[in-house]
């Protein structure tokens, strides 16, 4: 016999939805990108702006063009096997960005910011060979460490964020636990490997 789902787990579904695209990869990244100036003085707007162009904004025109001509099913990519072609096409894009930043002579904090995010693309990536990871929680863990780095007492607001965001993803049916946690360590690996960088990179 067919189960019939309940009104209330209906409405818990479509706010998972909606939280879920509220802090999707492409809002919270671009967001983390326009602000660095805000947290690294060094970096100026223009360069927060230039870095966002390429590493998010473009990318998102690009799916959204695949997803209206029916290349993508739907703008998270849920489909494993349509992520490839997109994750080849925004690392073309933000490559193109690192260049152009390199030739403006920009900041040395942009740099890492928006090379870390082309090191987290290319872990997925190939995670996403085998299996299909979460980047929802891959990028949204990386975003909320950046932003709360060196801060202990924003620990609960950090805990607090990954733990909504793993609830969108698993009670909107896009994500298993196991999906949800590999996005968390890929998102933690990428943190410390900026703040890694940072030691030897200024």
């Amino acid at each position: 016999m067919t189960q019939i789902a309940s009104p209330s787990s209906a409405l818990v579904r479509k706010i998972a939805l909606i939280v879920s695209h509220v802090l999707s990869p492409i809002i919270l990244a671009t967001l983390l990108l326009l602000l660095t100036p805000l947290r690294d003085a060094s970096i100026a707007w223009s360069e927060a702006v230039l870095a966002a162009v390429f590493t998010t904004i473009i990318p998102w025109l690009i799916l959204a063009l695949a997803k209206r001509r029916g290349a993508v099913t739907d703008m998270h990519v849920t489909v494993r096997r349509q992520r490839h072609l997109i994750y080849a096409m925004t690392a073309t894009m933000i490559i193109i960005g690192l260049i152009i930043l390199w030739l403006v002579n920009a900041s040395a904090g942009i740099f890492r910011e928006v090379f870390c995010i082309l090191l987290g693309l290319f872990t997925v990536a190939i995670i996403n060979i085998w299996w299909k990871v979460s980047v929802h929680l891959a990028v949204g863990t990386y975003v909320i460490l950046q932003v709360a780095s060196q801060r202990a007492d924003l620990l609960p607001a950090v805990l607090l964020f990954i733990a909504v965001l793993s609830w969108s993803r698993l009670r909107s049916f896009q994500h298993t636990a196991t999906q949800v946690c590999g996005g968390v360590a890929v998102g933690i690996l990428i943190h410390y490997a900026h703040e890694v960088m940072a030691l030897f990179v200024n």
